[in-house]
């Protein structure tokens, strides 16, 4: 069967007629399947087909981006440093791409900083700082998406694993960084729904901090539109006022 597999990879990537929206559909099919050797295959083939010059795998990265996360916490070593290796590679080609599909990329890398796995976790939140940063389609481009990637940041940002709260904490500050510099339009209300939520949920400091920095930003940078949300934020900061925290406390006074 490896015969055959490796003999069929080498046709496939010295043939000028392979087209691969044809496999795909195949590869959406059992990108989700736990079966190792399965998923060796597919990866092996996600690796091939990414390395041939006329095909441009990047352009079909959401159809089996979650695929090859979910591999990061499989049981089997080699299946986990292959997934890796091809995450990494990935990453690699979208900071170099001059158009990225922000949209399905979002949707999967917060689910899988939700992950219960360390690896993935580190991992989608390292994705997140790149498209932050991203030179060609970054900016403007993320602020459909910018409540979506502040609720995944903010949960890194109270995750038990040090390394992890370090990244989600760097790509915060980046993110407040780049809304408070825009200058697109982009709708208050589900980032201000978001960091209520934080400052009611959650107990860790880091993250109430996070938070009170977020919502004072947005107040001076859109006074007359946040004076919308203040009916909703006064009895949030004025419950925090009671955090057990003083350095919650005096800055939940400077907002």
């Amino acid at each position: 069967a490896n015969l055959l597999d490796r003999l069929i990879k080498d046709i496939v990537t010295e043939s000028e007629t392979f087209h691969v929206e044809q496999f795909l559909p195949l590869l959406q099919n059992y990108i989700r399947r736990t079966n190792p050797y399965i998923r060796q295959l597919l990866v092996g083939w996600i690796t091939v087909l990414d390395s041939v010059p006329d095909i441009s795998m990047i352009d079909y990265l959401p159809d089996f981006l979650d695929g090859l996360f979910n591999m990061l916490s499989d049981s089997n070593r080699e299946i986990r440093q292959a997934a890796d290796s091809a995450l990494s590679e990935f990453l690699r080609e979208v900071r170099l791409s001059t158009v990225v599909e922000f949209g399905p990329m979002v949707s999967i890398l917060v689910l899988q900083c939700n992950n219960k796995e360390r690896l993935n976790r580190l991992t989608a939140i390292t994705w997140l700082a790149e498209l932050i940063h991203h030179p060609h389609s970054g900016g403007d481009a993320l602020l459909p998406y910018h409540a979506e990637v502040l609720k995944a940041i903010m949960t890194c940002i109270s995750d038990g694993e040090g390394e992890i709260r370090k990244v989600a904490e760097r790509t915060n500050d980046d993110l407040l960084s780049l809304v408070k510099g825009t200058e697109g339009g982009f709708d208050l209300s589900p980032l201000i729904d978001t960091l209520t939520g934080e400052l009611l949920g959650k107990d860790d400091v880091p993250t109430k901090m996070a938070a009170l920095r977020w919502i004072n930003m947005l107040l001076e940078k859109r006074k007359g539109d946040m004076n919308t949300f203040i009916p909703n934020l006064l009895p949030v900061l004025l419950q925090t006022l009671s955090d057990p925290s003083d350095a919650v406390v005096l800055l939940n006074l400077q907002v």
